[in-house]
């Protein structure tokens, strides 16, 4: 049986206003058979856990941790007992859209040396990376870089008037500038081709750093 904390996925579909029929949808799966998941009668796959992580606007690694499959996966730990190391765990499109990798991977120390400065004030979160992919477009200036940020459970005060990483209803996440939001989740974003529009978010955590 797998070492799953299903009240942890739970707490997070309702968080979310989701429900998990909903999720069985998204993964093209009975609910009966995502049920069995959360109570650990089932193994959750890794293809699952991305497919989750994108549904609930959270890291694979987050989501992997809390399915007991992080082991398996391999994923280090720092050696300073800081909790997990920083690994690149999504790419970030032409579009501005945060998709997850089926598998995370380590970042050049250099990277990580670089962007320390900034994170360094919150090195005892769990903080996720994201590469720019986009060879043409506003992104295209940032091509290569790394995004680093803090997973988010809510819409965070710091988010507002900045680059953040948004969570929008549905499961996607895109990187756009929060101009304003409610508590109820209704915000204004001004999106990276400059496009301004109302959403509706789930989350939205601010970006701690960018090396190019």
């Amino acid at each position: 049986m797998a070492e799953i904390d299903g009240d942890w996925f739970h707490n997070q579909l309702d968080g979310r206003g989701q429900s998990l029929r909903a999720l069985a949808r998204h993964l093209g799966k009975d609910a009966s058979a995502v049920s069995r998941t959360f109570s650990g009668k089932r193994r959750m796959t890794m293809e699952e856990a991305v497919e989750i992580a994108a549904f609930l606007g959270v890291s694979v690694s987050e989501v992997m941790h809390h399915a007991g499959i992080a082991g398996r996966a391999g994923m280090p730990r720092d050696s300073e007992g800081l909790g997990p190391k920083i690994l690149l765990s999504a790419v970030i499109g032409e579009d501005g859209e945060v998709r997850p990798l089926a598998e995370p991977q380590p970042l050049p120390q250099a990277v990580l040396d670089k962007a320390q400065l900034s994170i360094g004030a919150s090195r005892n979160r769990r903080i996720i990376a994201a590469e720019v992919r986009a060879s043409s477009g506003p992104l295209s200036i940032w091509d290569d870089a790394v995004f680093f940020f803090p997973p988010a459970d809510g819409i965070e005060p710091g988010a507002i008037g900045a680059l953040s990483i948004c969570g929008l209803a549905g499961g996607r996440q895109i990187l756009a500038k929060l101009d304003r939001a409610r508590k109820t989740g209704e915000a204004r974003v001004v999106l990276s081709d400059g496009g301004i529009v109302e959403a509706a978010l789930t989350t939205a955590t601010p970006v701690l750093a960018v090396v190019p």
